[in-house]
């Protein structure tokens, strides 16, 4: 019965583990990867990014994305 469990327990995580990285915005069909490049430059060294970001919809969890990119970047 224990393993019954425990195997339940563990799919249960397998599939929230799946669901939030289907959360993870895709933010390559926003921007090309000379815009994303540019983007990560001018955020290092401290430039205005907001006419990289006009006029391409992008949404929070996009927005976050290149966020956690850029900090990835500098440090």
């Amino acid at each position: 019965m224990a393993i019954k469990e425990e195997e339940q327990k563990k799919n249960g995580m397998k599939n929230a583990t799946e669901k939030l990285n289907m959360k993870v915005a895709d933010i390559s069909d926003k921007m090309t990867l000379t815009e994303i490049r540019e983007y990560l430059r001018r955020v290092e060294k401290g430039e205005s990014v907001k006419d990289l970001l006009e006029n391409k919809d992008i949404k929070k969890i996009e927005l976050d994305q290149l966020q956690k990119l850029a900090s990835k970047q500098t440090s």
